[in-house]
């Protein structure tokens, strides 16, 4: 598995880690996919598997479902949770989030809205314990 871009953080209180990473995806995975990402919630710290088709990320358009993971004999399987997120390619965005539909996807654990992230930066609060800034190391 490679990362292609993203970030790690971290909450020393409460020891909640979230990676922005986008990584290749694993023969192991069913079904299999071509990379996959995940989504956090800012609200209730839940966070979501999103499988990509292509491993170097999301493509123009391309709509993906939520998932939760598990772990069944050394398999990784996928839920889907019937809510999807859409990537499009888009020249004047600012950063990887505003790629996203973010703003208008729920969360399918809490079901709030316009409080999922791809990504986290230094200082924002944890999603978890609300009471400690996050650190974050980005990747070259």
């Amino acid at each position: 598995m490679g990362s292609l871009w993203g970030s790690t953080c971290e909450c020393r209180n409460c020891e909640f880690r979230f990676s922005s990473h986008h990584s290749h995806g694993s023969y192991r995975g069913d079904p299999p996919m071509g990379g996959y990402f995940y989504v956090v919630c800012a609200d209730c710290a839940v966070q979501h598997m999103v499988p990509t088709r292509g491993a170097r990320g999301p493509a123009d358009g391309e709509r993906m479902e939520l998932c939760a993971v598990s772990t069944e004999r050394g398999q990784v399987r996928l839920q889907g949770s019937g809510v999807y997120l859409e990537f499009y390619e888009l020249a004047d965005a600012a950063t990887w989030s505003d790629l996203f539909t973010l703003s208008t996807t729920a969360c399918p654990a809490c079901c709030a809205q316009g409080v999922l992230k791809v990504e986290l930066h230094a200082g924002d609060a944890c999603p978890r314990c609300k009471r400690m800034a996050l650190n974050c190391d980005r990747m070259p």
